[in-house]
């Protein structure tokens, strides 16, 4: 493709990160798309581009591929539309909502095999990350056996006002195991290995927690999920998490050695086996540093997470110009997100095992081809659970109105921000 790869933005608060690093990347950004006016308008304002109010009216426009950033839980329907409209697609997280989702999903980019779809999820492209991929792919590390990662991002109830706008947002309503790519991503590409099955605990919702218990949200605040990996591996995740800290953390542990680094100064700590160890008066050999981009790839840091809201669109474009497979393709995709709703299906019931399914092979499609189990109190399913595993909790009143004046003092700015 020689000409200048053409996108529309679909969703006008998190599209407008992923939009500039599509910008870095020497792509345009030729439309933007938002239900919300004012938002729509702010967002066009900022990206010197002209704004449609209706999805399909996007799709009807002059462009090459759709950066598809709206509610959380409804990215698969938007990523569909776009492949039929012959569209290329770079999603958000999470890929998919329901198992049913995932088949569907799956099955339009296959049937669309000129087309992009790229799982923008970046958290694999923190500096750090790319460096422990880069040491586990030298071989010397040996095979892996054992990872964690955290994503821990507790939210005030003054924050939850802006980023959980209406009381039915779904930050308000999503369980506490959905919200997981941030954390199991990186140990997948890393790794290279997938999910098989999980097992899921989660913490119940916690009244006496103002950010929790004293704000509109009906869920839960954090959750534990253990993956069985393809290779035998186990991994232990922390998905969006409500504890008292904030950060991620990332850990590989294999046959001879280990590395891992946390929010605390960012560096990789490397422990090293080279040798057969009888007994343990041998210590391991330990070093720790910071990682660092080529020159020619800092630009990426003047971006959201950490860099990798400029990577996800340099692959996105990559994929598009080459037509190579995607580096975080549909199957990746729905591995990692399908997590989070068989890691809930665990938890309530009794933390037993559920199975994530490799979509890749179309023998294990039809078994989930119409399961459309899902949490949100406006999509009606067959065995609908609770969004708390503590069943239907109801906001004080107390709540809702302080809920509704921040609500209201973030919706002011934007108009503020919209009318200047």
């Amino acid at each position: 493709m020689s000409k200048k790869i053409r996108l529309g933005v679909f969703g006008c608060r998190r599209g407008i990160s992923l939009a500039n690093g599509a910008l870095s990347n020497g792509m345009e950004i030729a439309f933007v798309c938002d239900r919300d006016e004012i938002r729509a308008k702010n967002a066009s304002k900022k990206l010197g581009c002209p704004y449609v109010l209706e999805y399909e009216k996007l799709l009807e426009q002059d462009i090459d591929g759709v950066i598809v950033a709206n509610y959380a839980t409804e990215h698969a329907f938007a990523a569909k539309l776009a492949l039929a409209a012959g569209k290329h697609v770079l999603s958000e997280c999470m890929a998919c909502f329901t198992l049913q989702e995932a088949v569907e999903l799956v099955e339009a980019v296959e049937a669309a095999p000129n087309l992009v779809y790229f799982f923008a999820e970046n958290y694999p492209f923190f500096v750090q990350n790319i460096e422990m991929k880069r040491l586990f792919e030298s071989g010397s590390f040996g095979k892996f056996t054992y990872g964690e990662g955290e994503y821990v991002h507790p939210i005030s109830r003054d924050e939850m006002g802006e980023l959980g706008e209406t009381v039915g947002h779904w930050r308000n309503w999503l369980p506490a195991t959905y919200y997981c790519t941030h954390s199991i991503a990186p140990v997948m590409m890393i790794t290279g290995t997938r999910p098989v099955a999980v097992n899921a605990i989660i913490v119940p919702h916690d009244f006496d927690d103002l950010s929790i218990g004293g704000s509109v949200r009906v869920n839960d605040g954090t959750s534990v999920i253990l993956c069985k990996m393809d290779n035998g591996a186990a991994v232990k995740i922390l998905p969006w998490s409500s504890v008292r800290d904030h950060g991620q953390r990332y850990r590989i542990c294999c046959a001879k050695g280990s590395m891992e680094w946390n929010q605390g100064d960012g560096q990789i700590r490397i422990s090293r086996w080279d040798h057969d160890f009888p007994g343990m008066e041998d210590k391991p050999k330990s070093k720790k540093y910071a990682a660092e981009l080529p020159d020619d790839l800092k630009e990426a840091l003047k971006h959201g997470h950490g860099g990798g809201d400029f990577f996800v669109n340099y692959w996105f474009k990559h994929a598009i110009v080459t037509g190579e497979k995607p580096l975080i393709d549909v199957y990746k995709g729905v591995d990692m997100s399908m997590i989070g709703i068989q890691g809930y299906r665990s938890a309530l019931n009794n933390s037993n095992t559920f199975e994530i399914p490799d979509l890749r092979i179309k023998a294990n499609r039809d078994k989930y081809r119409n399961d459309n189990w899902n949490p949100d109190p406006e999509k009606p399913c067959d065995n609908k659970p609770m969004p708390s595993v503590i069943g239907k909790i109801k906001p004080s009143q107390e709540a809702l109105d302080y809920h509704a004046k921040k609500s209201a003092e973030y919706r002011q700015r934007e108009i503020d921000a919209a009318n200047a």
